[in-house]
């Protein structure tokens, strides 16, 4: 018995050291964040939509309920109108470590980084890439690059998240994206002497070709897709149908990891939460859960990483 009891203990604490020694990464589109489906509040941050939604903005307390379970120590997001609204609101109910950064280029909509500096040291200067615009005057997104460090030591790392042109239709402008995309993950290692790159963000795959719009490209470059361990699993809904309340299921939020920086990455530790833990295909009417009227049509999907070492 006395043996078993030390055994437990021994196995116990290497679950907690295991713990202690990882960070989640991950990657959230917060649905026109703080505005959502409000047409007015969009109104008063200069956004003139077409057919402006009718419904309401995002349920600020439900947003950090479901980050504050996550607790994810950086989190690429997309599509934020209010970079700096997001930043208070994660101090306030995350913690005053936590830090937002963020492109001030394209439209509208901004892509950053929330992270948690306790735990990860900003390095250098933020960069912007604004080939992925297209053209100087766009509402397109660029990619953003940021250069983290672990505080406890070991794994510091290229960090870049990305919100490519939405829908099929957009597909000639999401090619031309993803070859600007290749060139910077081509060259970044050379230039910065560092190869531990980690791709985030909303790939808006949506053609009948789904994931086959971006797997040559990582293929070539050698990254392991990490967000293929979802294996389907759904990252996001969309209503196909604005006169029927019915949503289906899409995967179009990803992780991408560089080959050097796989060696830190926790293989089968992709996950996705919020609305799209279930997998279902689809809801409608009152089966569709709250979580996508408060929160975002979109879910975090996230990995874990070690910082014990780091072989470059």
């Amino acid at each position: 018995m006395k043996t078993i009891f030390i055994l437990i203990l021994v196995l116990t604490a290497n679950s907690i050291f295991a713990q202690n020694n990882t960070i989640e990464i991950g990657t959230f589109n917060i649905e026109w964040f703080p505005c959502k489906d409000d047409g007015e509040m969009m109104k008063k941050y200069g956004i003139d939509l077409r057919y402006p939604p009718t419904g309401t903005a995002t349920d600020v307390e439900a947003l950090f309920e479901v980050l504050k379970e996550l607790d994810i120590e950086l989190l690429g997001v997309q599509e934020i109108v209010d970079p700096k609204l997001l930043g208070e609101m994660a101090k306030k109910y995350l913690g005053e470590e936590f830090e937002m950064i963020y492109s001030t280029s394209g439209g509208s909509q901004k892509v950053g980084f929330l992270y948690d500096s306790s735990v990860l040291e900003l390095v250098g200067k933020p960069e912007t890439y604004a080939s992925l615009l297209l053209k100087p005057d766009s509402r397109l997104r660029p990619a953003y690059r940021a250069y983290f460090k672990s505080k406890s030591g070991g794994f510091d790392f290229h960090a870049i998240v990305v919100h490519l042109k939405a829908s099929p239709r957009g597909w000639n402008q999401r090619e031309q994206q993803l070859n600007k995309l290749e060139e910077i993950l081509k060259t970044l290692p050379e230039e910065s002497k560092d190869s531990d790159i980690i791709l985030l963000g909303d790939m808006n795959n949506v053609t009948k070709a789904g994931a086959g719009e971006f797997t040559p490209m990582m293929e070539r470059l050698g990254f392991y897709w990490a967000s293929s361990e979802l294996e389907g699993k759904p990252t996001n809904y969309w209503q196909p149908d604005w006169k029927v309340n019915k949503i289906k299921a899409s995967t179009i939020d990803h992780i991408f990891v560089s080959a050097d920086a796989k060696v830190e990455f926790v293989e089968n530790s992709t996950k996705t939460s919020g609305g799209c833990s279930a997998g279902n295909e689809f809801y409608e009417g009152e089966e569709i859960p709250q979580y996508f009227n408060k929160v975002s049509d979109h879910c975090p999907v996230y990995g874990s990483f070690t910082f014990e070492k780091d072989d470059d």
